[in-house]
């Protein structure tokens, strides 16, 4: 048995399912061994739109996803991918293959420092050097990926590593119960009941929140990731704490009394005052950033008489006064399990508004008010046609005989009015939110479509993003994938013409597109699609979709300007 082959036994035993990559050269032997494995290969046309596509499986399964590139040119080709991953702390094993080691040249053909270019943009990068580090190295990855999900990991196998035949069946076996793959600069919990939490620090923030008069919670991703919705609802509901919601877990929690929406620069008027007006914030699996502290340009968040507890499974991004470095749901349990805070009193929402603090927040109840939403202009608005499509899938939802769908975003103008138009619970809405290139959204909907089959996916692009991936058309083709790719084509680059205006309303350069026959360049690939230009062609198309196979639905647009923040 060779390293490859036992690798791969090792990823089937951690319960890889999906691989998503590109072959080439000098990672032969892995496919080789993936050839007579239980692993599915998932072949993008493009290493970045592979590493999309595992970002985006992982984000909706709740796994690991895994992405594989050759050396040099494949490699170099993942860069973006991998800085999304960790820009949004996802969990990702990239593997590369590189050039046999010892070789003569010193300038071989295809030959970079691999790993040097992956580590500012992993939590950990290896580079084996035989078979037997190898196999210890993805044993360490798989370990870490499975119990703490805060980012890549990224291990580069040299050609004649993979082929190294010192390696027997007992070492494919793995046990991911042993804290053998632990390592000093890592601390993993192998389940819940691993006990790393400082218990000290929960009950200091239980007494800060029972002395709290004005408290707020702010959920991040980490809520998803810890598989928490439900007791982050109680701790709410008992406690009569509201919560409002990052970027990243948009459409996570239901849509219940306590519920404020987003924080931030695009947030709703009650949870930006609720966050201006609280004694106490609680951020739960939640980074600090700027989106979500700039209320306006007023307010300074680490000035502010504002206690902050904040509690994540990434001790690196932990900030304020309590910090508890833990996972998000063994924190809640126990919370909601404490007598610390009254919890006797388990007041159903009818008596909401008892609280006076809450109340005060509910006044602020006013909806975000945009401008066009009722215009009958041909070619369409932006907003309308983003607002039409919303409320007919919203509406499907009540359909026995309807999949639920998970919309996936691209970079561009589209995104701002999804996210200031839709209105969506229970929904994972994927997309990058800290890199966000261009290109993210197509190879991002088949990794979503591959990891819930059962589940529709909805892609909104923009025609910039779109061509910056087109190739993955293929991948949605060969692979069948029920895929619902709508363009919104206002031909330009529309958030870049309006920046180009702030800085110069004189400047337009380089930001309008000759776009191909969108239409045409589907049914290339083998895809159906239409093209409409009005409320009522669009409503037609919609109601008309057959969403078990893949379609392209052109939407052609007029040049409109998102609402502007400025910092």
């Amino acid at each position: 048995m060779n390293t490859a082959e036992c690798i791969v036994k090792i990823l089937e035993n951690s319960g890889v399912k999906h691989i998503f990559g590109h072959p080439g050269e000098q990672i032969i032997p892995f496919y080789g061994a993936l050839n007579n494995s239980k692993i599915d290969h998932v072949l993008m046309r493009h290493e970045q739109g592979a590493v999309h596509a595992a970002d985006a499986y992982s984000r909706v399964s709740g796994n690991f996803g895994v992405c594989i590139s050759t050396a040099g040119p494949g490699a170099l080709n993942m860069v973006m991918g991998v800085g999304v991953a960790f820009k949004d702390s996802i969990p990702l094993l990239v593997i590369t293959g590189d050039n046999s080691l010892n070789h003569e040249n010193d300038d071989e053909f295809q030959d970079i420092d691999i790993e040097a270019i992956f580590k500012p943009i992993t939590i950990k990068t290896f580079n084996p050097k035989n078979g037997r580090s190898a196999i210890n190295n993805i044993k360490k990855a798989v370990k870490i990926l499975n119990n703490e999900s805060r980012g890549p990991i990224h291990i580069n196998f040299p050609k004649n590593v993979l082929l190294d035949k010192s390696i027997d069946d007992n070492d494919c076996n793995l046990d991911l119960s042993s804290d053998y793959y632990l390592f000093s600069d890592y601390r993993v919990a192998s389940d819940l009941s691993y006990d790393y939490c400082d218990y000290n620090k929960i009950d200091e923030a239980l007494l800060e929140i029972k002395k709290s008069r004005r408290p707020l919670i702010v959920a991040g991703a980490g809520i998803f990731w810890a598989d928490s919705i439900e007791e982050l609802k109680k701790f709410s509901e008992i406690n009569k704490i509201p919560i409002a919601h990052t970027y990243h877990s948009k459409g996570l929690i239901n849509d219940y009394g306590l519920e404020l929406g987003l924080v931030g620069i695009r947030g709703s008027k009650m949870a930006n005052f609720a966050f201006e007006n609280a004694d106490l914030i609680i951020f739960l699996g939640s980074k600090i950033s700027e989106r979500t502290t700039h209320i306006n340009s007023n307010f300074d968040f680490k000035n502010a008489k504002t206690k902050v507890i904040s509690v994540n499974i990434d001790q690196n991004v932990l900030f304020g006064d309590i910090k508890i470095h833990a996972n998000v749901k063994k924190v809640l349990n126990h919370f909601n399990h404490s007598n610390i805070v009254n919890n006797s009193s388990k007041s159903s929402f009818n008596n909401l508004f008892n609280n006076s603090w809450v109340a005060d927040i509910f006044q602020n109840n006013e909806k975000i008010h945009i401008d066009g939403l009722e215009s009958k202009e041909i070619p369409l608005k932006p907003q309308v046609a983003i607002k039409l499509i919303m409320e007919y899938f919203n509406d499907l939802d009540n359909l026995d005989n309807f999949k639920d769908y998970i919309l996936v975003n691209d970079a561009g103008s589209h995104t701002t009015w999804v996210n200031l138009i839709s209105e969506i619970y229970n929904k994972r809405i994927i997309f990058s939110g800290a890199m966000a290139p261009m290109g993210y959204g197509l190879p991002a909907a088949c990794g979503a479509s591959i990891s819930k089959p059962n589940n529709n996916v909805i892609l909104i692009n923009g025609d910039g993003g779109f061509q910056m991936n087109v190739q993955e058309l293929a991948t949605i083709s060969s692979n069948k994938l029920p895929i619902l790719i709508i363009v919104l084509n206002n031909s330009q680059l529309g958030v870049i013409r309006q920046w180009e205006t702030i800085y110069n309303e004189d400047l337009r350069y380089s930001v309008d597109l000759e776009n191909p026959d969108f239409l045409k360049l589907a049914n290339a690939y083998g895809i159906e699609a239409e093209s409409v230009s009005s409320i009522e062609e669009l409503i037609s198309a919609i109601k008309n979709l057959k969403l078990d196979k893949p379609y392209l639905l052109e939407v052609l647009i007029a040049e409109e300007d998102i609402p502007v923040v400025k910092f």
